[in-house]
């Protein structure tokens, strides 16, 4: 199966220092300002990790939701562009991305999105990155249609809900005290629960054919 590359960020490393954001809004805007970055760091209990388009596969919500079908992918980076002269800030493409890597940074202007930094050999985030969270690297992407079937919680899971949080599509929740997926088909695969989870619990199987 062909593989894609994307941002990836190991939490374990992350510190939470925000010079992604930094150096992407500077080499994007020309300012050092986080509000302007295409990478944002998210915290929660004294824990960080940076994350931004996920390149969702088949036809993201995003591109979906444009009424006025002006957004497009990268064919060599799957990035998606927003053109200025087609948008026409209507806020639907940001209303719909489930992670909020969709933004916008000021009123009047089209919202922005990662777009990989194409014209450099890695991404700016990921040359500044001081502990090497931040990496650049081909992964082995899983086809909407069967992500419902690839995630798998483990009975070493304690059912801590560190995961409902991050969640992209808020599916898992921890009912009665169990944690659980409300709607498995809704999973966007970006892995922040596996990332997020304490104990490791939650796996992605990207062969195995493992059913909630």
């Amino acid at each position: 199966m062909a593989t894609k590359k994307m941002l990836v960020c190991d939490r374990a490393l992350c510190t939470g220092c925000r010079l992604c954001e930094m150096a992407c809004s500077a080499v994007k805007t020309g300012s050092f300002d986080p509000v302007r970055s295409r990478i944002r760091v998210w915290e929660a209990d004294g824990e960080s990790k940076a994350y931004t388009c996920a390149s969702c596969e088949g036809d993201p919500v995003c591109i979906r939701a444009c009424p006025l079908k002006g957004l497009t992918r990268s064919e060599r980076t799957a990035a998606v562009h927003v053109p200025e002269d087609l948008c026409d800030r209507c806020g639907r493409c940001v209303e719909a991305c489930p992670y909020g890597a969709m933004v916008f940074v000021h009123e009047g202007e089209p919202p922005v999105v990662c777009d990989l930094c194409p014209d450099r050999e890695v991404p700016a985030c990921v040359s500044i990155c001081p502990t090497g969270a931040l990496t650049y690297r081909d992964i082995l992407p899983i086809p909407r249609k069967v992500a419902k079937r690839q995630i798998n919680i483990s009975l070493g899971c304690n059912n801590c809900g560190k995961c409902s949080a991050t969640c992209s599509s808020q599916i898992l929740q921890v009912i009665d005290g169990w944690l659980r997926p409300t709607d498995p088909s809704k999973c966007q695969v970006c892995e922040h629960c596996v990332t997020t989870c304490p104990l490791g619990a939650i796996r992605i199987n990207r062969r195995s054919k493992i059913l909630f």
